[in-house]
């Protein structure tokens, strides 16, 4: 894959994703990491991000930004100087660039900053994608290996369900879920998770399927092989290369679903940011203040074509070595 510039380019892409979603808090915080020569009358931590950290709270009254600027202490901060959370009506709808520490993705209509809140709302979006996925996966591993690996009764009526579930359109349903749940952002991954599981479990239906009769299996058997044995240690194994596959496509389209709710308004609520969240509030401003519709439009295309990307290279990869 490393021949491949596409390749390249949607890992790097991911990569970079992931990275801003980990380190999200040391990126983009109104807590300074250092502080020196301090001048004022108030007793300030030497890292008031640190602290913030460790102490799991941090002085919100103190504006630091407003200290470094005054001259009354020295300090070192993050990237972007500004929590996602953070209001000032001065700074409404500021274009990219403007302000006085600099918001390089523009203001929202209460003056937070939009880089800030783009790279926390990377974190829930990135994390709603892999844990809903992975929820997805175990549930359908475990029903299509059943429904594989039993057959007869078993996989009938498991294929039944799945054939049900498949029938209800995924949008819908989760929206119909969220409606009677409150909408969080774990009972958005839980929903997406419990919704996505049907083409994982046919998938591993037919491998279990096409393998369980195989030598192999027939030979490790023979030899006294326990059912949970041959499952877990010699037919799942050879059938997870589909699955690999389509874990790419599944997290793209779980990252795309969370966006789309959190624009209806029924996913990730205020003020906790999220991409999706960003383009809702944008919908009052499009006409002027293009930076709240480009930047977390950019961020969707970008991880959704990234992914299916991956996921296209994986199955042009595996297919050639079957």
């Amino acid at each position: 894959m490393k021949k491949e510039w596409l390749s390249i380019i949607s890992l790097s892409i991911i990569a970079t994703f992931l990275f801003v979603s980990i380190f999200a808090t040391i990126l983009a915080s109104a807590y300074p990491y250092l502080i020196w020569n301090n001048t004022s009358t108030l007793e300030l931590p030497s890292s008031p991000l640190i602290h913030s950290l460790f102490s799991g709270s941090g002085n919100n009254e103190i504006n630091y930004k407003k200290l470094f600027l005054n001259g009354k202490i020295n300090a070192i901060f993050p990237p972007v100087a500004y929590n996602p959370y953070e209001k000032n009506l001065d700074d409404i709808l500021i274009p990219p660039g403007g302000g006085k520490f600099g918001h390089y993705m523009g203001t929202d209509e209460v003056g937070r900053d939009i880089a800030s809140r783009m790279i926390h709302g990377t974190r829930n979006s990135m994390m709603v994608g892999l844990v809903a996925v992975g929820i997805s996966l175990f549930l359908g591993i475990i029903i299509g290996a059943i429904a594989g690996y039993a057959g007869g009764v078993t996989d009938l009526i498991l294929s039944r369900i799945i054939e049900i579930v498949i029938t209800f359109p995924v949008l819908i349903l989760i929206m119909a879920v969220l409606a009677i749940m409150k909408p969080s952002l774990i009972n958005i991954m839980i929903v997406i998770g419990l919704t996505g599981w049907t083409s994982v479990a046919r998938v591993i239906r037919g491998e279990f399927l096409q393998r369980k009769n195989m030598d192999y299996v027939l030979a490790v058997r023979i030899m006294g092989a326990s059912h949970w044995r041959i499952i877990v240690h010699h037919i799942l194994p050879n059938s997870l290369a589909p699955v690999l596959v389509m874990t790419s496509f599944e997290i793209a389209g779980a990252v795309l679903i969370e966006s789309s709710l959190s624009f209806l308004g029924i996913g990730v609520q205020p003020p906790e940011p999220s991409w999706g969240q960003i383009l809702n509030t944008s919908k009052g401003y499009i006409d002027f203040a293009w930076w709240l519709t480009f930047f977390p439009g950019l961020a969707v295309f970008l991880v959704v074509v990234s992914y299916n990307l991956l996921g296209d290279n994986l199955r042009k990869k595996f297919l050639v070595r079957t």
